[in-house]
């Protein structure tokens, strides 16, 4: 039987738990044994219609508000892309389980689907989706979602769209991105270029005063961070950009960083806010 077993299998469509559950052998060597295994045409339908899942997926070809969440998630904290085994992967990783819980929300909303696997960790949570469909549905969109790719950037209906698009991009940079020190600095770190100036305009569009630098930390980043004054930080607190993240570590680790912050605007401009 051995691996010509599994890769018969597997170009017949069979997906991986299938095959470690059919011939009682471990997921790992089926792993190993089916890489750079392509499946049929025929395999590939097969494998689509796994239990239903291309026929329960139904969307609306626009943006809405659960999308632009999904592609700003993704962009930020997440991939879009094909994997060793041949699976159109969608992928998001956060420690914050307030975010895993929306982005699952806006999927199933969306896309009416669930995830493909769920893996939770001790510091994070892992949620990953396998569906051409989607996968194609998310390329129109963004040509990448790999802020290492010189080709990857906010979408053009994002940021010539609704006000309300926008401060999701920003809320979805800040909370996957962004920190908050124990001096109450309001940071940011990001690879590429092209998006962290698209961002730069959108701060400017409300009115938030930043400045950008430069640096080096396995390849070149950029830092965006804002200036400590009043307006900004209380545009920031309306805006809610950081809705649902927690501080992961420091003095405030397990804290919502929306806590810390209005904490911060409290002591610092002797302001109450709600």
């Amino acid at each position: 039987m051995g691996n010509q077993e599994v890769i018969k299998l597997r170009k017949n469509g069979y997906s991986l738990r299938e095959i470690s559950k059919s011939l009682e052998i471990s997921i790992k060597k089926v792993r190993k044994a089916c890489l750079g295994i392509h499946m049929s045409k025929k395999g590939l339908k097969r494998h689509s219609q796994l239990n239903g899942v291309t026929r329960k997926i139904v969307f609306k070809d626009e943006l809405n508000e659960a999308k632009v969440r999904i592609i700003s998630n993704l962009i930020f904290d997440g991939g879009v892309y094909k994997s060793r085994e041949y699976h159109y992967t969608m992928m998001y990783v956060n420690s914050s389980k307030g975010l895993i819980r929306q982005f699952l929300q806006d999927m199933k909303t969306t896309y009416n689907i669930k995830p493909s696997t769920f893996d939770s960790f001790e510091n994070y949570q892992r949620v990953t989706y396998y569906s051409k469909i989607i996968y194609i549905d998310l390329l129109k969109y963004c040509k990448s979602y790999s802020t290492s790719n010189n080709i990857c950037s906010i979408p053009n209906e994002v940021m010539s769209g609704d006000e309300p698009y926008k401060v999701i991009i920003l809320r979805s940079f800040w909370e996957n991105e962004g920190s908050i020190s124990f001096k109450g600095r309001l940071m940011a770190d990001l690879k590429s270029l092209k998006v962290i100036n698209q961002l730069s305009m959108l701060h400017d569009e409300f009115n938030l005063k930043h400045k950008i630098i430069r640096y080096r930390s396995n390849g070149w980043m950029h830092k965006l961070y804002l200036y400590k004054t009043k307006d900004n930080y209380v545009t920031f607190w309306r805006l809610g950009l950081f809705s649902k993240a927690n501080v992961t570590r420091g003095y405030n680790r397990g804290m919502k960083k929306s806590d810390v912050l209005e904490r911060y605007i409290q002591k610092k401009f002797r302001l109450k806010i709600n």
